[in-house]
């Protein structure tokens, strides 16, 4: 299994708690609202106010925001791409990703293999991935999953099985 399946291997776990969905639209086509809303109030609103600074700013605001908010509105609209989201909960699960170097694999592996990712957070982080352990936690509630992958000629190859913590 390749490092970008573990959300795969979340979808697959018994009990169907963890759902693939995409990332909501609320805010982007908010930001997009607020944009257009800026650019008629400077249209419409202010004919008789006789404050160029105010209008250079809602001008300047409002199409940031409707470029801005377009942009990702579309992006989310078009995208599959899909991030796990745990029913029980109610919300998308936290990614976190440790990047250790090799001595601090034998580390790593006990301390994921107990479940015991409170201390596996606090091992230092290496701007070096020669191991990198991905925590997918949900902010709600106690479930996390963590798995270990290592550098093998020059590829991502799993270093452990998949550990769930609920």
């Amino acid at each position: 299994m390749a490092k970008y399946n573990m959300c795969e291997a979340l979808y697959t776990l018994p009990g169907g708690k963890i759902t693939p969905h995409k990332k909501p639209i609320t805010m982007p086509l908010l930001t997009t609202l607020a944009g257009v809303a800026m650019l008629v109030i400077n249209g419409w609103g202010l004919a008789g106010v006789d404050s160029p600074n105010l209008k250079s700013a809602l001008v300047l605001f409002g199409a940031t925001f409707v470029l801005v908010g377009g942009a990702i509105l579309i992006a989310r609209l078009a995208s599959k791409s899909t991030m796990p989201y745990h029913k029980g909960d109610g919300c998308f699960l936290k990614r976190e990703e440790l990047k250790l170097k090799k001595e601090q694999k034998s580390t790593a592996l006990e301390l994921l293999r107990k479940g015991d990712f409170t201390n596996l957070r606090q091992i230092p982080s290496e701007g070096v991935s020669a191991v990198v352990v991905e925590i997918y936690s949900s902010p709600k509630s106690g479930y996390a999953a963590a798995q270990a992958f290592e550098y093998i000629d020059l590829e991502l190859q799993p270093a452990s099985e998949l550990k769930v913590v609920e």
